[in-house]
């Protein structure tokens, strides 16, 4: 078929063409209008020492220390993965953790190492104060599992994690990327229907 053709066809059945374009906007207009409540949180840790080890060796510039706290920041990482440290910062929040699977205890922080004593924390959840109590929670069960690690050796200068407040972002779907999204396949779906519609026609 030629072009001219298929202009003829689309100014014959151009209503069912807008028809269809219309109710994927409207019905994607619908849809982010009752998305229910999604905030995602980012919390930053710092692994930093409760002391000063005053030594007269040599440190090479406080490698070795550096070394360190990077080991103990995959540690960290690790401890955000596991079942248990998570449902331990639930149980502090207030949430019941029972009826959640390890899985997806184990999938509830997304952390990652930034730096030798830096780690990103991501984290989501329906409510605002909610996200806010877990950031606190996080904090106070994750220096609650360095400080066991120090019961026997009692180092001075042993690591506590240190955290900074979240910050929350609202990331449910915008209302007019939704539009934009139901407009490009509205347009798809809507030259398909316009031929088919001109081909039953005939």
């Amino acid at each position: 078929m030629e072009l001219k053709e298929y202009i003829d066809i689309f100014r014959k059945q151009i209503k069912w063409f807008f028809i269809t374009v219309l109710v994927f906007v409207f019905v994607a207009g619908v849809w982010q209008k009752n998305q229910s409540e999604n905030f995602q949180a980012t919390l930053l840790l710092n692994i930093g020492r409760a002391g000063v080890q005053n030594t007269p060796d040599y440190t090479f510039d406080g490698f070795y220390r550096l070394q360190a706290d990077e080991r103990f920041s995959d540690t960290v990482v690790r401890w955000l993965s596991s079942p248990r440290v998570v449902e331990d910062i639930y149980t502090a929040v207030g949430i019941d953790a029972k009826a959640l699977s390890t899985r997806t205890l184990s999938r509830t922080f997304r952390a990652k190492r930034l730096s030798s004593q830096m780690i990103e924390v991501t984290y989501g959840n329906a409510d605002e104060k909610v996200l806010r109590k877990i950031s606190g929670a996080t904090i106070i069960t994750l220096n609650q599992y360095t400080d066991s690690l120090n019961k026997e050796s009692k180092e001075s200068n042993w690591f506590v994690v240190i955290g900074s407040d979240p910050v929350i972002r609202d990331v449910r779907i915008a209302f007019l990327f939704a539009l934009a999204v139901g407009l490009m396949f509205g347009i798809f779906v809507g030259f398909w229907v316009a031929l088919i519609k001109h081909y039953f026609s005939k």
